[in-house]
């Protein structure tokens, strides 16, 4: 829209809009430009280098997304392209809402959400993009079928719901907060709500396939393994609410509280409530789990822009400062990003985490250290963030030695270790230092060759004659008793692993 169409004395950012738009799109790729690859990238790509239905931590969706960018280039840009277009997706959306009822409100929420930090800093390609786009989707479509009342609209609400759910669990949320919505407010659409559930279900019947053809191994990590008796720790719920302020901003949040009677006529006479039930009724159910686990930042990614819909009714004096401040905001968060990936890593020297910091702020020169070692050498970590890191920066592929954690174990798919026995492997450790006894009684000899990283003495394990069986002994087996221990609830199944390394 072009900036006479605006009302006279429009706020400079509304009539600015287009360049501020811009300006913040630069920013982001600059940030994706510089920021090396980080773990849960490199993990990604793991993935979208070996395309599957599934995957051990999460549904497909961002493996096979990344499984089409790296057919066309293994850039950092390139990777973080959709996740970049992903987080500016609720910007642009809430200004195609809006922009025919009023394009000054329309444009400055817009703003707020582009530069909230959430979704400012979101310059990464991961589980939480595609959910957040096809969350987007499944909800959009959803408000418009109940404002139609039109069935097919519900039933591409359910199809974009099932995508979000091959995307990450979360969408089960976003499906409960739909379902409960229709239920309490529209229950003259219960036909509707049966539409979204059967365009849900091939997408939850492929999910249930390819679990019960691989180890259960979804269930596994998201019920059983990852879970474990952290009891009740009421700072988490301060942290949570600590969070949601940071996320919304303050500067928002009082205008929000401090207008919050001009927001009620505006929500009822657009049929909003669907985005408010979509957004509120996630938070709520993590303000309820607090107590007892963490709330990660990203967990909230799909579900805080739909409650930044009221905030089209807010004055828009309230939504011209909020827009500034957030722009500060945004700008300060790049100065730090920027910041961290363009100093020298040496800065960080003196810091008792300097070799972490060489290894993810400089991770090509670990790469460059091992450089030598030919196809003869199978590479290891102990890390699935640190071996997959390392795989991307030297082209090759790098395992997991010894049990690892419950994170990341996609390497148990990818590895057998009955094929390496007698082979040669080279072993990374994590900060540079050693223990040569732990590696001594897998290999018929042990070699430690030193080298120096970026001023870390970093030990390198040279280990010839692998020992398939006594490593089986060592680690397979705890590894089996410890994530492969399946609960009697659940369906018997195939499960390659154990077939591989088990002793029955």
């Amino acid at each position: 829209m072009s900036a006479d169409r605006l009302p006279p004395g429009a706020p400079w950012l509304a009539r600015h809009y287009g360049a501020v738009l811009l300006t913040a799109l630069a920013a982001k790729i600059l940030i994706a430009w510089t920021l090396p690859i980080t773990g849960d990238e490199a993990y990604f790509l793991i993935w979208g280098q070996n395309p599957d239905l599934g995957y051990y931590d999460h549904p497909p969706m961002v493996g096979w997304w990344l499984s089409l960018v790296l057919a066309i280039s293994d850039h950092p840009l390139a990777i973080r392209a959709l996740g970049i277009a992903v987080s500016m997706a609720p910007a642009l959306l809430i200004l195609a809402l809006w922009h025919r009822q009023d394009p000054v409100r329309a444009r400055l929420v817009s703003l707020i959400a582009l530069f909230m930090p959430l979704l400012f800093i979101a310059v990464l390609t991961a589980t939480d993009t595609p959910l957040l786009l096809f969350g987007l989707l499944a909800t959009g479509l959803t408000w418009h079928a109940l404002r139609t009342g039109r069935h097919g609209w519900f039933l591409l609400a359910g199809i974009a719901l099932g995508l979000a759910f091959l995307s990450k669990y979360f969408a089960v949320l976003l499906g409960i907060a739909l379902g409960l919505h229709i239920l309490l407010f529209a229950p003259r659409h219960w036909r509707g709500l049966l539409l979204i559930i059967l365009g849900v279900v091939p997408a939850v019947a492929l999910n249930l396939y390819w679990n019960w053809d691989n180890c259960w191994y979804n269930v596994m990590f998201n019920i059983v393994n990852r879970h474990g008796g952290d009891g009740i720790d009421p700072a988490n719920l301060l942290a949570y609410a600590v969070m949601l302020v940071y996320v919304f901003t303050p500067w928002l949040l009082w205008f929000i509280a401090r207008e919050f009677r001009a927001l009620g006529p505006g929500i009822r006479e657009h049929s909003f409530g669907v985005f408010l039930s979509a957004g509120l009724i996630p938070l709520a159910v993590f303000a309820l789990l607090a107590p007892f686990k963490s709330i990660g930042l990203h967990w909230l990614a799909v579900f805080v822009p739909f409650l930044l819909l009221p905030a089209l009714f807010l004055s828009t004096r309230a939504l011209n400062i909020s827009a500034w401040l957030s722009a500060i905001l945004a700008g300060l968060h790049a100065a730090v990003l920027l910041t961290i990936a363009l100093m020298p890593v040496e800065w960080l020297k003196d810091h008792e985490r300097y070799p972490d910091a060489v290894f993810y702020l400089a991770p090509q020169s670990v790469a460059d250290a091992v450089g030598d070692y030919g196809p003869e050498w199978h590479l290891f970590t102990r890390s699935y963030s640190r071996s997959a890191v390392l795989a991307y920066y030297t082209g090759r592929d790098v395992g997991v030695f010894d049990q690892g954690s419950h994170y990341g174990r996609q390497d148990d798919l990818l590895t057998d270790f009955r094929d390496l026995d007698g082979a040669d492997l080279l072993y990374i450790p994590s900060r540079g230092d050693l223990d040569r006894e732990q590696m001594e009684p897998f290999f018929d000899a042990v070699h430690v060759q030193e080298v120096t990283i970026r001023g870390v003495d970093w030990s390198l394990a040279e280990g010839r004659g692998f020992d398939y069986r006594a490593y089986r002994d060592e680690v397979l087996d705890p590894v089996l008793e410890r994530y492969y221990d399946f609960p009697d609830w659940l369906p018997e199944g195939r499960c390659a692993f154990t077939e591989r390394y088990s002793r029955r």
